[in-house]
């Protein structure tokens, strides 16, 4: 407590030394005095997270230059377009989500309007272990079809 004591009043009498009336040059001589500057000659080494990311972005560079690479030269304005193209749909398509979710009442039936249509999707594909078994088979046709292979999910 008294070392508590000690430290306020020496605060409170730095407070008052340069409140004094002294010169703006001096008062501010005296303030740069009492400052402390810390820096530090280690710098520190990046974290794992940090150099995982930068793996993983090497990794997908790679990939993208090989891809590009093996792409036709007739082929690679066509997928220039598509980028763009994706790039400018996925732009029109947050406008429109957000402008339609601005409306009051709009947005808060089109919310109603999706859980009902997972609720009835849902009932009616997932009852019934028939129905089950053709949206299994549905899924592992569509993911042999994308991976180009016949291995399904494990689902």
């Amino acid at each position: 407590m008294a070392q508590l004591a000690n430290r306020v009043a020496s605060l409170s009498a730095s407070a008052k030394a340069v409140r004094s009336p002294l010169p703006v040059a001096a008062r501010s001589a005296a303030v740069r005095a009492r400052t402390v500057r810390v820096r530090s000659a280690d710098i520190e080494p990046q974290s794992d997270a940090a150099l995982k990311f930068q793996e993983k972005v090497q990794d997908i560079s790679k990939t993208l230059q090989a891809k590009w690479e093996e792409t036709a030269d007739a082929e690679k304005p066509a997928a220039v377009a598509i980028i763009i193209g994706s790039v400018i749909a996925q732009i029109a398509i947050g406008a429109t989500v957000d402008a339609v979710h601005k409306l009051p009442l709009i947005s808060n039936f089109l919310e109603f309007v999706g859980l009902v249509v997972v609720a009835v999707y849902g009932y009616r594909y997932f009852t019934e272990p028939s129905e089950r078994d053709n949206v299994r088979t549905s899924i592992n046709n569509f993911w042999g079809a994308v991976k180009g292979d016949n291995s399904p999910p494990s689902l």
